[in-house]
């Protein structure tokens, strides 16, 4: 009988160091402050990511402070086929990516009134967990009629995330 070949592990495709996308600051604000900024700047916020941004886990910092982002395909991150969200945590912390506060979905929103309509990304976070018991991330978007979007999005163990998809996350300071 022929002997299986062990299936290979995700590994970046890269060992550069990831561009910074963005620095961004976040904190120093109340969570209606930020609702309230956020439409008025024109950013649709999702039912799911309202909900999200009430809950007591989506927490401002109560003193502000930049982080830096880094924002890739998973492909980047070594993904060659479509995997689960925890897949997407392992491969991540791999390559030394941070998770990034709830907050920092919301600021970068608000940092992002030219996004070209057809692009959306991920937010790597700690899920948040919805009213239904289920675990909720970030995930920004400019609908085709230029319309930018805060949502929240499903992501149990059955979502999958394909090689494509993009997100965005923390570099080490």
């Amino acid at each position: 009988m022929p002997r299986r070949k062990p299936a290979p592990t995700p590994t970046a495709a890269s060992s550069r160091p990831l561009p910074v996308y963005l620095e961004l600051k976040i904190g120093g604000g109340s969570k209606r402050a930020l609702v309230q900024a956020l439409e008025r700047d024109g950013c649709y916020i999702g039912n799911c990511a309202r909900e999200m941004i009430s809950r007591t886990s989506f927490a401002a910092a109560e003193s502000p402070r930049t982080i830096r982002l880094a924002r890739v395909q998973l492909s980047t991150l070594g993904v060659t086929d479509w995997v689960a969200w925890s897949d997407v945590l392992k491969a991540a912390a791999k390559i030394g990516a941070e998770k990034v506060p709830a907050e920092a979905a919301a600021r970068l929103a608000l940092e992002l009134p030219g996004q070209q309509p057809g692009d959306h990304f991920w937010i790597l976070m700690d899920p948040i967990t919805g009213a239904d018991g289920e675990p909720y991330v970030f995930y920004l978007a400019s609908h085709d009629d230029g319309e930018r979007r805060l949502l929240g999005r499903y992501v149990s163990s059955i979502r999958r995330f394909y090689p494509h998809r993009e997100i965005v996350f923390g570099l080490p300071a």
